[in-house]
């Protein structure tokens, strides 16, 4: 799904963003558009390297390590799939029989496609062996116990199975949701017929969903499920950015024995493809808004910085930063399975040579200098810090997160989408009014972030 064109004036604002920020990582990056050469040249995804891998290829790859997922006792690979745009059934496949054996799932992934997906390779395959994951989105589909047993055999049929190793609430929108007597009688009415063994949480923190406001910080959310008990796995943001709220969840957790699993893992990957979708060369040339100065001074600033950071490590692609950030949440010993979003051959040989690897001392002080120099241009995942400060009440983290859907795991249509949603509603609902606003977001933002200008981007970016 493209972007209708829109009336050109003398610099469009996303023409003037992306201007900005050109060079911003000083890296050869990897976008929506394929691959670009640090000379500029520019390659599809099919015309690389990567993206002419073979089946062979990727069938050599082979998972190192695996990780009791607590109290479940089942072994997983270190690297799980997640299944969250899966329509390709070969890369399944070849994941499999690389020895990924955790998948995560979900009904409304590719509205039912994925789960259909799923059941159809896992028939090939050695069921028992397999650790599947499914979640229910309770507020969007209906909370009742009669509702919940419904959809969950919906799934189980679009899986094609008799049952599921795990069932999760998935985006739980605040801590009493935890003590949910009807999701808790549904599943121990699953279990004991045999339907699934155990279950399981996600959040992607404080923001606003489809099906409406999600109070509560991911933090305090797990922290009470932890501490009810009922819950045997977990799914949550952490990376070597986004580290203090995951570190707090992870210690929880194996105080109790729960399964960690982690998405949004690689925050790497956002710059990368917030830096191709802002690549557009300055031959559109004209006069820039005032409004725009400011912002244009900041990445000039992280243009410079950038730069000087490829030449310091001497760093050819973002590859070897990516590498080093899902070294990192794999070198905590309470991390269980980190899942990527997997739809390509090319995500499987960037992410599955990676299992039972560890950071070393100088990938870790690279990464600490990453931090240092591009952590303030991260809106944190599952942060939502700066909401409450925004008169119009912006979703902040919910558009971000779409954002980053669209510009890292190139999932443009799913994150128009679900950001068209937002639009119907009202525009308090997006980022429609951050252009003439004051700023309140970015004052209030503890990380220094100029949020401001990411959302006005999102918002064009993911307009229709």
């Amino acid at each position: 799904m493209k972007a209708k064109p829109r009336r050109k004036s003398n610099i469009s604002r996303r023409g003037f963003i992306q201007h900005s920020i050109t060079a911003a990582a000083g890296l050869g990056v990897m976008g929506k558009n394929g691959l670009l050469a640090k000379n500029g040249t520019r390659y599809s995804h099919s015309d690389s390297a990567a993206g002419k891998l073979t089946r062979r290829q990727t069938s050599e790859l082979k998972i190192k390590e695996y990780r009791t997922l607590g109290r479940t006792g089942f072994k997983v690979s270190d690297i799980g799939f997640g299944a969250g745009d899966l329509n390709n059934p070969d890369v399944l496949n070849a994941a499999i029989e690389a020895g990924v054996n955790y998948i995560d799932t979900a009904e409304h992934y590719a509205r039912g496609n994925s789960e259909r997906t799923v059941g159809e390779v896992l028939k090939k395959h050695d069921r028992k062996k397999i650790f599947v994951t499914t979640k229910l989105n309770l507020a969007m589909g209906g909370r009742k116990k009669e509702s919940i047993i419904k959809r969950f055999n919906k799934c189980l049929e679009r899986l094609q199975l008799d049952y599921v190793d795990c069932l999760m609430i998935h985006m739980v929108p605040e801590v009493s949701w935890i003590k949910h007597d009807p999701f808790h009688e549904a599943f121990n009415e699953f279990k004991a017929a045999g339907k699934v063994r155990f279950s399981g949480l996600s959040s992607h923190g404080t923001e606003h969903s489809l099906a409406g406001p999600v109070k509560d910080s991911m933090e305090n959310i797990f922290l009470a499920a932890a501490e009810d008990g009922r819950f045997d796995v977990g799914l949550f943001v952490y990376n070597f950015i986004q580290k203090e709220q995951g570190e707090k969840i992870l210690k929880a957790c194996k105080e109790k024995n729960m399964g960690t699993t982690l998405m949004k893992t690689d925050p790497v990957k956002f710059y990368s493809g917030m830096i191709q979708m802002f690549k557009r060369s300055e031959e559109r040339g004209g006069k820039i808004p005032d409004r725009y100065k400011k912002m244009l001074e900041e990445y000039k600033v992280f243009t410079e910085q950038g730069d000087e950071f490829r030449k310091k490590y001497n760093l050819s692609s973002e590859a070897e930063v990516r590498d080093a950030a899902i070294k990192f949440v794999l070198g905590n010993p309470d991390v269980h399975s980190a899942c990527p979003t997997f739809n390509t051959f090319e995500e499987l040989n960037a992410y599955l040579p990676l299992s039972g690897s560890r950071l070393s001392l100088p990938e870790a002080a690279m990464l600490a200098d990453y931090e240092k120099v591009h952590g303030r241009f991260y809106c944190r995942h599952a942060c939502g810090e700066c909401s409450s400060a925004c008169p119009q009440r912006v979703p902040v983290n919910t558009i971000m997160r779409y954002y980053h859907y669209f510009t890292a795991q190139r999932r443009e249509k799913h994150a128009m989408e679900h950001y068209a949603s937002l639009t119907s509603r009202s525009n308090s609902n997006n980022a429609a009014v951050c252009s003439a606003c004051s700023g309140y977001c970015q004052g209030a933002c503890p990380y220094g972030v100029p949020i401001q200008g990411l959302l006005i981007d999102a918002h064009e970016t993911l307009s229709l």
